[in-house]
């Protein structure tokens, strides 16, 4: 696979505004959340669109965090900056488009409800930013194909796994810095969680080959930002609503520290 662009973890943006326009002009190009469900030849089209500094403004040159050097040089990772809200809307919808290739050509044995919990952030996330009324989904159905594919789905399912923590990471801020603005905190948590639940299904797509050695799940720095403003968080919600977010967060966490090949960063 190509390299795969990524913002560096300071310029993950933290206001919900600084991502309409962005939003908005991917909704007019056809390039939003909505591509997920369109044929796979629209979807392979879209993703070299996605990629083109043609429709997204990217400069070259943000070196990788010290302690995410090794993981990035693994998995492909470019860390870029220039328009950040592209880079990241982006980045998250070309990371669904190769999982969503790989599954077409490979099929999955994630379960109904997984897949349905990993597909649905991106829409979670379009809706949160541009303020759409929650009308639902489409479900895309993963493919039957019976190509055997293993080191890009791993690779696929890891870039995609990095892709949402940032988006996490996007949510938790909004949660932090609204607080006593009680329905944009509770909005910015239901995206979290949303986006928490599909990093971990991303994960456990990324070893769903009968037969392979487990890859090595990596700790972010979009994981050590979350545990050190939890107590913030904690503060900011509902108690019902924490416990969602940190149910998702400790299920995440179990996933991480179950691979037999973890590697701790920092």
């Amino acid at each position: 696979m190509e390299p795969f662009r990524l913002l560096h973890p300071d310029l993950v943006p933290q206001r919900r505004e600084s991502l309409q326009h962005a939003a908005s002009m991917l909704v007019r190009m056809g390039l939003d959340d909505t591509v997920l469900s369109a044929s796979t030849v629209h979807r392979r089209l879209a993703r070299v669109v996605l990629a083109s500094s043609d429709v997204i403004e990217w400069t070259p040159g943000c070196d990788s965090p010290g302690d995410c050097a090794g993981t990035d040089e693994r998995l492909g990772v470019e860390r870029v900056g220039g328009d950040r809200g592209g880079v990241f809307l982006s980045s998250v919808l070309i990371a669904y488009l190769d999982v969503l290739d790989n599954a077409t050509r490979m099929g999955t044995s994630i379960g109904g409800d997984a897949w349905r919990t990993l597909v649905w952030a991106p829409t979670a996330l379009f809706d949160h930013v541009l303020r759409r009324p929650q009308v639902g989904m489409t479900v895309v159905t993963p493919g039957t194909g019976s190509e055997h594919l293993p080191c890009e789905r791993a690779l696929a399912g890891r870039r995609l796994h990095l892709a949402l923590m940032q988006a996490v990471r996007f949510a938790v801020s909004g949660v932090v810095r609204a607080q006593g603005d009680r329905p944009v905190v509770e909005d910015c948590a239901t995206l979290a969680t949303a986006c928490l639940r599909a990093a971990t299904v991303a994960l456990a797509f990324a070893s769903d080959v009968r037969g392979e050695r487990t890859p090595p799940v990596l700790e972010t720095a979009e994981h050590r930002f979350l545990w050190q403003v939890l107590g913030e968080v904690r503060a900011a919600l509902p108690r019902a609503r924490f416990e969602q977010f940190a149910a998702a967060l400790r299920r995440l966490n179990d996933v991480c520290t179950a691979s037999p090949l973890l590697v701790a960063g920092g």
